[in-house]
């Protein structure tokens, strides 16, 4: 598949050459894994410390249930930027409301692992993040779309839904990683096994896998740069799926993808795709968007929706 690789063009907008002040709302998820490392007082002061043209509302969501509530307020009061204070699955939720707008996100990276920010080359202290926020750039990026739901980073079914599954019911006991790994070991033992017949532009294919990933744009599966993206405007959809194997199989050939070696490792597809159409027999699928567990109706439609994002990102520096 070709791409296209000339970059977007940045539409930049500094907020000193406004007439009016930047309106920003900031909305932070109080139960993100960096949430204490950043009170609100903390992010408050950040955002005073910017320009006199910056005005800038914070406000803590302690029920993650309420995040699209406060987005949709938000955006009725007029704010220029919209900023997800969280991890991951609070940056997808704002960005889901935002999709199609003209007001763009910004991200303040307060989660574990900050996927989307490390993608975008944002910064991850508080400080910086909050100036590019105000003084940046914005760029339209692509988002996935699954049956009307738009992701971020990523969809998947099988193996690693059902580890976000179990960690989701053992998390607010045990901790996020010890539910991690309680998650992982519960898949290994159960090893569920996936009865789907794929479209793959055009192609199909009957599948029984225990894995099918679906990643925004092209994710790379080798180590060192395992789960990471170089860019996020190619408007395309990585997909990786593991072909119906016993464990120890699928083990060799998920060591050869890390070692770059995929074209070794017949149990393992990887490739970029336009769309995909998942059919099945069962009523309901439990589909992984963006980490949140959603019981969709086959056919799943997965497709890109190219530059359908707005957000805020480092300004081109002189020379870029």
């Amino acid at each position: 598949m070709s791409v296209d690789p000339t970059p977007l063009t940045l539409d930049l907008q500094p907020p000193a050459s406004r007439a009016a002040a930047l309106k920003v709302h900031c909305l932070i998820n109080r139960r993100a894994g960096a949430g204490a490392r950043a009170p609100q007082e903390a992010v408050e002061q950040a955002f005073a410390a910017q320009s006199p043209a910056v005005e800038s509302v914070v406000r803590l969501c302690r029920h993650p249930q309420a995040l699209a509530k406060m987005v949709r307020e938000a955006l009725a009061s007029g704010a220029d930027v919209v900023v997800a204070g969280g991890g991951d699955g609070t940056v997808s939720t704002v960005a889901n409301l935002l999709v199609g707008t003209q007001v763009p996100l910004g991200v303040l990276p307060l989660g574990t692992l900050n996927h989307f920010a490390k993608d975008l080359g944002l910064p991850l202290d508080l400080t910086g993040a909050v100036e590019v926020i105000c003084h940046g750039a914005t760029k339209r990026v692509d988002v996935g779309e699954v049956n009307g739901h738009y992701f971020i980073n990523n969809s998947s079914l099988g193996a690693y839904t059902e580890i976000v599954r179990v960690r989701e019911q053992w998390r607010p006991r045990i901790g996020k990683w010890p539910a991690w790994l309680l998650g992982t070991l519960t898949v290994m033992r159960r090893f569920p096994i996936l009865k789907l017949d794929l479209e793959i532009e055009g192609r199909w294919l009957r599948s029984y896998a225990p894995l099918l990933f679906v990643g925004n744009n092209v994710y790379q599966f080798a180590w060192p740069l395992l789960g990471a993206r170089a860019r996020l405007d190619e408007g395309c959809l990585s997909l990786l799926l593991t072909r119906e194997a016993g464990r120890l199989a699928l083990l060799r050939s998920a060591i050869l993808v890390l070692r770059g070696q995929a074209e070794l490792a017949p149990e393992i597809e990887t490739t970029c795709i336009q769309s995909l159409t998942v059919h099945s027999r069962r009523r309901r699928l439990r589909v992984a968007v963006d980490g949140e567990i959603l019981r969709l109706k086959p056919p799943l439609r997965y497709r890109p929706r190219p530059q359908a994002l707005m957000v805020r990102v480092p300004a081109a520096q002189p020379g870029d």
